[in-house]
């Protein structure tokens, strides 16, 4: 759910929440009603976490800028205390200042048996922007969300070094949060009541009913991740995590410089797929790349031997291809960093996605249609994404973006065509037809911003 004018308001909320309801046919339950898991990704709730930062006691005003983390962490009161002390240790090293603690309201008795047996306790901190000057530019809102993700990464290994447990780092951002359970899509708003606020307010909602597959469900693992949320499977997975795990040796960025070994190992060895694929798309966005950028390298489309794509598209996918292996295997992706949401097929777009967008600007997409109700005379287009195709909102510009323009948008930014045919060489392989690329000089690590 998005309103491409980037006018924030309880109804994206609301609108999000009764769709990922209609969608709980899709997850699983089982026979005490735990859920596989659901959640929803929405912009950073300002004038709601002011205020609910001020009932609890923290000194914090509307116009102050802030970052929020979402955790589970440990019910017993003293290993809660320890990974507190650990988030607040690993903020301070990353250059950033804690602000104060709030407990999340939470509803227990909306909970299936096993998933009240292992419900963690849930919190948010607020964080206060890096020490320099702030002037809230784009730049520096990346810049700040490149400290939130290496002191993420700083602290999941203090805390595992400690053994603490439960801990997850549901979301950790400037821009958005992450509200997510072990439950049905039914059950999120009721267990959590700060969804029910009027004054929680967004232009953006990715949501998601979870349908385990590879991996049993536990809190961690419902959906969305921190930016995507996927429907799908990967079946090239373990060559993908293994691929990742090779460069890693080779990586390197200036916006790191020697802290890019605070990030490895970058893929999390406990989650699913899904999980895999946000932790290396989390990698290419903090490093300097938008999402539309990272996910066209992770989930290419069908580049090869493809006559009607346009010429600057196909460059950067022949670039792309030396740098990065593709995520393949049948998946639906919904995907936002804060201004930028929408949604991508893999390229064989064996999962469905239908979208509608009304006169007043609501963006809609989805697996079913039908998810929202919607008065049929305000629909000026619906349809469905295609194979490789991607649907973009982007709301700082206000604009909706289709396939081959967010694409060619994407592709024209470098000189793609000029950097493959200068780094790349085709050898004719043994095998009739079959071609290998070979890339010396090429630059390659993942973490780079191109």
């Amino acid at each position: 759910m998005a309103r491409a004018t980037g006018e924030r308001s309880h109804e994206i909320l609301r609108l999000a929440l009764t769709a990922l309801a209609r969608l709980a046919h899709r997850g699983a339950t089982a026979a005490d009603r735990s859920g596989d898991g659901a959640g929803v990704l929405t912009q950073i709730p300002r004038r709601f976490l002011a205020q609910a930062a001020r009932d609890a006691g923290i000194r914090l005003d509307l116009e102050d800028p802030f970052a929020v983390g979402m955790l589970f962490l440990p019910r017993e009161r003293r290993a809660r205390g320890q990974a507190i002390r650990l988030v607040d240790a690993g903020l301070r090293r990353a250059g950033l200042r804690p602000l104060g603690w709030r407990d999340v309201p939470v509803e227990p008795a909306t909970l299936g048996a096993r998933a009240r047996a292992t419900l963690p306790a849930v919190a948010q901190v607020l964080v206060a922007p890096p020490a320099r000057a702030f002037g809230g530019r784009r730049r520096e809102h990346d810049a700040w969300e490149r400290r939130l993700y290496l002191a993420r990464r700083l602290i999941e290994r203090r805390v595992a070094a400690r053994g603490i447990a439960p801990f997850f780092v549901c979301s950790l951002s400037c821009r958005t949060i992450v509200y997510k359970a072990l439950l049905t899509g039914t059950e999120l708003a009721a267990f959590y009541p700060d969804l029910a606020s009027p004054l929680f307010e967004t232009a953006i909602a990715v949501f998601h009913q979870r349908y385990s597959t590879n991996t049993l469900p536990s809190w961690p693992l419902a959906q969305p991740f921190r930016l995507l949320a996927h429907n799908g499977e990967i079946n090239t997975l373990w060559g993908n995590r293994n691929a990742m795990r090779a460069r890693e040796a080779a990586l390197a960025s200036p916006v790191w410089g020697r802290r890019v070994r605070d990030l490895k190992p970058v893929i999390w060895t406990e989650g699913s797929d899904s999980a895999s694929l946000d932790n290396v798309l989390e990698l290419l966005v903090r490093s300097g790349r938008d999402p539309v950028h990272a996910l066209m390298m992770l989930v290419p489309e069908a580049w090869e031997d493809a006559p009607q794509m346009d010429p600057d598209v196909r460059d950067f996918h022949r670039f792309h291809a030396a740098l990065m292996e593709p995520w393949d295997g049948p998946a639906a992706i919904a995907f936002s960093d804060g201004c930028l949401v929408g949604a991508a097929l893999d390229r064989s777009g064996l999962r469905p996605c239908r979208y509608k967008v009304t006169r007043d600007h609501l963006v809609i997409a989805g697996s079913e249609v039908g998810v929202a109700d919607l008065d049929p005379a305000t629909v000026v287009e619906s349809g469905r994404l295609g194979p490789g195709d991607v649907l973009v909102v982007d709301t700082k510009r206000g604009v909706l973006l289709h396939s081959d323009e967010a694409k060619r948008e994407v592709a024209r930014r470098r000189p793609y065509g000029r950097w493959a045919s200068r780094l790349i060489r085709d050898v004719p392989a043994v095998s009739e037809g079959a071609r290998t690329s070979m890339a010396p000089g090429t630059p390659a690590p993942a973490a780079a911003p191109a």
